[in-house]
């Protein structure tokens, strides 16, 4: 199954916050590292509301099961 623009987006912005956010706490400082956690954020967000979208698009099929005639069953045993 493949991927949409948006979860292609939203991957972007977790992989670069993802980054930002530790590297700022240890080397480049608090504000870079807000706007990692703030890019997270944003991205967790996006993913949600991906999730919802679908789930919430799909129509419910019922499916009837029937059973197979005793003679079906019996010719499969071994």
């Amino acid at each position: 199954m493949g991927s949409s623009s948006a979860q292609g987006w939203y991957l972007f912005t977790f992989i670069v916050g993802f980054t930002l956010g530790p590297a700022g706490i240890f080397a480049l400082g608090w504000l870079v590292a807000a706007v990692g956690f703030a890019l997270l954020l944003v991205s967790f967000v996006g993913f949600r509301s991906i999730k919802e979208g679908a789930t919430n698009g799909r129509t419910r099929v019922e499916q009837k099961h029937t059973r197979a005639p005793i003679e079906a069953h019996a010719a499969k045993s071994f």
